[in-house]
């Protein structure tokens, strides 16, 4: 039990929390933060599905890589 609550821990909140920022998000509406973080779920998912080890060097090789962000989402 205790190992899969680690592994839920390091596998998306701490990615979510260290390199998507989310701690650092606020806002009023609940709903607003709810789908932020729905969207960075997703991105995490979207990423690792395409092959992506490592979500920092993701997200540093796909900083202004417009077309290439398009391409993984098809």
């Amino acid at each position: 039990m205790v190992r899969g609550h680690w592994s839920i821990e390091n596998q998306l909140h701490w990615p979510k929390d260290t390199i998507l920022h989310e701690d650092k998000t606020y806002g009023r509406d609940s709903n607003g933060l709810l789908n932020a973080s729905l969207f960075r779920s997703i991105t995490i998912n979207v990423l690792r599905l395409n092959g992506f080890n490592s979500l920092t060097a993701a997200v540093r090789g796909l900083a202004n890589q417009v077309e290439q962000i398009f391409r993984l989402l098809q």
